[in-house]
């Protein structure tokens, strides 16, 4: 079975951003695709994509000035973590890998995991509005951490007491996902903003394109959301290109633009250090 609908390919000539990124910066949320003669995708499958592989993905942050990076598990390959898995074996030092599993994976399977540089599970609300709190609990003790992706208000509401009740450290994607239609007082997020107070919350500030109304750069309705959350807990922010933008129709975003987005949010170099460097280095377990 084939999806008839083909997401767009990124834009394949990023610009060198404005801004000086430090060393060692982490682009801390991306998908790898293929190469699909090798790594096909599943089916069914939500769409179609070309091929957007590890090395376009390594040319990519070279031109972008990034030297780490974290593997986020796509839709498009199920719980078929190969393709992420041949990413992390290939790029050792330079990537860690949040993968998708299902709740039957094998204690050996999780430790080899661990070892190859798996740092997480992502949960998707599409795929399960129910979130498994036994599989939370058995990837904890690999010091995984569980990475939550919802869309809007009342999915961010249903997942809110099992994300504050997860053991340790948890991730959230893209500022919440929180429609900026809805503004930084409303309900859903209010309940990113009281996960963060948590001191065991980290968010990403990734998916601009994805909440504003805006249909390009610089996506200057997000900024107060972004703005909130660097005032709120700039130790625990990651940002992430979300590259190749994966069922995204409206016009494609150039990387170097969205890492550039950073500048206009964040008022102090030691902040922006923070938030690529730092963080990330702690989270994902970089060396220092």
């Amino acid at each position: 079975m084939t999806s008839q609908r083909v997401t767009p390919p990124p834009d394949r000539h990023p610009k060198t951003p404005r801004m000086s990124v430090p060393a060692r910066a982490c682009d801390s949320h991306f998908h790898v695709f293929g190469p699909q003669a090798r790594f096909p995708f599943i089916d069914p499958r939500p769409l179609d994509a070309e091929d957007c592989t590890l090395e376009d993905l390594v040319a990519l942050q070279k031109a972008l000035g990034l030297e780490r990076g974290v593997v986020v598990q796509t839709a498009f390959y199920g719980t078929d973590n190969r393709c992420l898995l041949d990413c992390l074996a290939r790029e050792p030092a330079r990537l860690r890998g949040v993968v998708a599993v299902g709740p039957d994976i094998g204690d050996e399977e999780l430790r080899s995991m661990t070892e190859a540089g798996v740092v997480g599970q992502r949960f998707s609300y599409i795929r399960s509005p129910e979130i498994d709190r036994r599989l939370v609990a058995r990837i904890a003790e690999f010091g995984w951490h569980p990475q939550y992706w919802m869309q809007g208000e009342e999915q961010i509401l249903a997942w809110r007491n099992a994300m504050l009740e997860s053991p340790g450290r948890f991730v959230i994607d893209h500022m919440g996902w929180q429609p900026v239609e809805n503004g930084i007082d409303s309900p859903g997020f209010r309940v990113l903003l009281e996960c963060l107070e948590t001191g065991r919350c980290w968010v990403k500030l990734s998916g601009a394109n994805r909440i504003s109304k805006e249909d390009d750069v610089p996506y200057s309705d997000t900024r107060p959301f972004a703005r909130a959350l660097i005032e709120r807990a700039p130790e625990r922010l990651l940002w992430g290109s979300d590259w190749p933008h994966p069922n995204w129709w409206k016009s494609m975003p150039n990387d170097g633009d969205l890492l550039d987005l950073l500048d206009d949010w964040v008022d102090d170099e030691s902040t922006l250090e923070r938030i690529l460097v730092d963080n990330p280095t702690e989270l994902f377990g970089f060396p220092p």
